[in-house]
């Protein structure tokens, strides 16, 4: 069963989205290389914005792909796979980018507008796109395969990695930190897309040029070492061993499990949890926030998943002092800031840990409300998934990891075969930005 397990999440779904981000790649002409500079005009544009800009609802976006694993999960590949597992994440991503542009082109194509707000995602461009019983059915199992795993890897997960980190470098209870976060996370819940998306839009930006700073700062006092850096890391790629660990290490950066990371995707491109962010934006061309998706990718994997591959590979010289994720970032930084790193890197993986719980838990309102009517339910949502972050908080690691990596990876495949099926419609929307 392991064994199954992991050749089909393991090794043939990477496989699978990597030749559809190949396909997708060649199949829109790949604009977005052959027409670099209009594109980031048209990512910085407001032209077509409305109430809620798209940079707000990248932010939201950002808040569920940004998650522990860009700092413990990048530690774990790279002990895994070594240094070359980088090159194969930067490959990777380069042609993942084309399928969140893709699946965000169609969640803003057939997003709705319901009681003053907007819904959008796979399930209704599986439902109104496809369209029929078939296209019905996929919504629903889609929207249900979602639901789970807003509670078992977008709430559960990071929060039992962020109470650890909590109770380790500052002493705090998991209880009581398990109580705070589900107040705070109900209280945002109950404020919707815009509560939450004012939240994330000054969270994220603020986590993330911290840690940028703090990373670009290692390299800095290092600046001679990185040409050979480089070098490690291109050789390295070609080797046999590292060429297997880097498709790994691929796989686990989005996930992170107390030592051992596997599961989902960093940018969650292809995954189908970015259009629904993406499409509470209010604009009307979309095109405009495809593309925004693209710069998502860069910036989770090509940004900040490599500074914290580079400050590792830096900081050890090739020579790991262990394979535990969390604590060879905390001696990779302690190596340039001393014994505060431990408070830097556990309240960095709070900070991200607790942005990834309420946007993943909008994800599951949105499946929610495609299945029932959130009226009452809505409400009795909210509750059960602020209460849950209590009990992710004290649990120990069980069998909701395998059973996240199952549904995350079943979401993937429906949506993908929804993109491809509706790929022409995707075309149509690219042509009319950037031409034939």
């Amino acid at each position: 069963m392991k064994m199954m397990f992991d050749i089909g999440v393991g090794l043939m779904l990477p496989t699978f989205i990597l030749c559809a981000g190949i396909y997708f790649t060649k199949y829109l002409g790949g604009f977005y290389l052959l027409h670099p500079i209009k594109t980031v005009k048209l990512m910085i544009s407001k032209e077509g914005a409305g109430k809620t800009s798209p940079l707000r609802a990248l932010s939201v976006s950002l808040a569920g792909t940004l998650g522990v694993g860009n700092i413990v999960g990048v530690a774990v590949a790279i002990v895994m796979g070594g240094a070359g597992s980088l090159f194969w994440m930067w490959i990777s991503a380069f042609f993942s980018m084309i399928l969140k542009y893709a699946e965000i082109v169609l969640a803003m194509r057939y997003k709705i507008h319901k009681k003053g707000e907007i819904f959008g995602g796979p399930m209704y461009y599986m439902r109104d796109g496809i369209g029929g019983r078939l296209g019905k059915m996929l919504a629903v199992a889609f929207s249900a395969l979602g639901l789970f795993s807003a509670f078992s890897m977008g709430n559960m997960v990071q929060m039992n990695a962020a109470s650890n980190a909590v109770e380790s470098a500052f002493s705090v209870p998991t209880w009581l930190f398990g109580v705070v976060s589900a107040i705070l996370c109900a209280i945002l819940l109950v404020g919707g897309f815009g509560g939450i998306s004012r939240v994330t839009s000054v969270l994220i930006p603020i986590l993330s040029v911290l840690y940028l700073l703090m990373s670009v700062r290692v390299m800095i006092l290092d600046f001679e070492r990185i040409p050979a850096l480089f070098a490690m890391i291109l050789e390295d790629a070609f080797s046999v061993s590292s060429a297997t660990g880097g498709i790994l290490g691929f796989l686990l950066t989005g996930a992170l499990r107390q030592g051992v990371a596997k599961g989902s995707f960093s940018h969650e491109a292809g995954c189908g949890t970015a259009p629904m962010a993406h499409a509470g934006a209010d604009t009307k061309i979309p095109a405009k926030q495809g593309v925004l998706g693209i710069f998502e990718v860069f910036f989770d994997t090509i940004i900040l998943c490599t500074l914290t591959g580079f400050v590792i590979l830096l900081a050890s010289d090739g020579e790991f002092v262990t394979d535990n994720g969390m604590h060879l970032v905390i001696y990779s930084f302690a190596r340039y800031y001393g014994k505060y790193a431990a408070y830097f890197i556990s309240a960095s993986i709070v900070l991200f840990a607790f942005a990834t719980v309420i946007c993943w838990g909008y994800y599951g309102k949105v499946c929610l409300g495609y299945l029932v009517p959130l009226d009452g339910a809505g409400k009795l949502y909210d509750l059960a998934y602020s209460a849950v972050t209590i009990l992710a908080a004290v649990m120990s690691e069980s069998a909701v990891w395998a059973l996240s990596d199952i549904t995350v990876a079943l979401m993937t495949v429906l949506n993908l075969t929804a993109v491809f099926w509706l790929r022409r419609d995707v075309r149509a929307e690219t042509e009319m930005v950037f031409g034939k």
